[in-house]
């Protein structure tokens, strides 16, 4: 069989989708955006919020393409 990926334009739509699938024994999986899954946990978003803020403060590193693998 094939996968489908569908992208719901809200809740509502996503809540109606999975009554379907359910009510058509449907298997499917969410996943999780990559903002979400990064701010997920309290330790990643202050780690990730810190370095946002070096970042803004000129803290940060410039790495060229050429060095970044030495």
């Amino acid at each position: 069989m094939s996968t489908l990926t569908i992208h719901p334009k809200d809740e509502a739509q996503e809540r109606a989708l999975k009554a379907i699938f359910d009510a058509f024994s449907v298997k499917y999986e969410k996943e999780l955006d990559e903002t979400e899954y990064l701010m997920s946990s309290e330790a990643n978003r202050k780690a990730l919020d810190k370095s946002i803020q070096e970042l803004g403060a000129g803290k940060g590193v410039k790495l060229s393409l050429d060095d970044l693998w030495k």
